[in-house]
């Protein structure tokens, strides 16, 4: 049980960290609370927000590394992520899904399936 709670943690801490990376670098999303200057990124408290989601995920793998099998968990975790990422992009951001990313899901479903059976 608390395996598949880590697993959880770490899709949607992973996804969170991303979406509010991408929507705290947004024009309008607020101030910054400080700038990396190399990079010329304005770091606004969305963005530390998804940094901090994105440790919480980082931490939670390391976790799941130890328990699991590495060609088992990493291609596991990352479809779902990606998955979902997929679905934020489109409602929040308003990207479009085309065709080749319908069928790019489809496959990574089919492979989530195919993971999931040899366990």
């Amino acid at each position: 049980m608390i395996n598949i709670v880590l697993m959880i943690t770490y899709v949607f801490s992973a996804v969170a960290g991303s979406t509010l990376i991408k929507y705290g670098s947004l024009d309008n999303v607020g101030r910054a609370l400080f700038t990396l200057p190399f990079f010329n990124m304005n770091i606004t408290l969305m963005s530390l927000i998804g940094i901090v989601a994105y440790g919480v995920s980082f931490f939670t793998y390391i976790i799941l590394l130890t328990r699991f099998d590495l060609s088992f968990i990493s291609p596991l975790l990352i479809a779902f992520v990606y998955l979902l990422l997929m679905a934020t992009a489109f409602i929040i951001f308003k990207e479009e899904i085309t065709t080749y990313k319908l069928l790019g899901c489809s496959l990574i479903l089919v492979g989530i399936i195919l993971i999931l059976a040899k366990q």
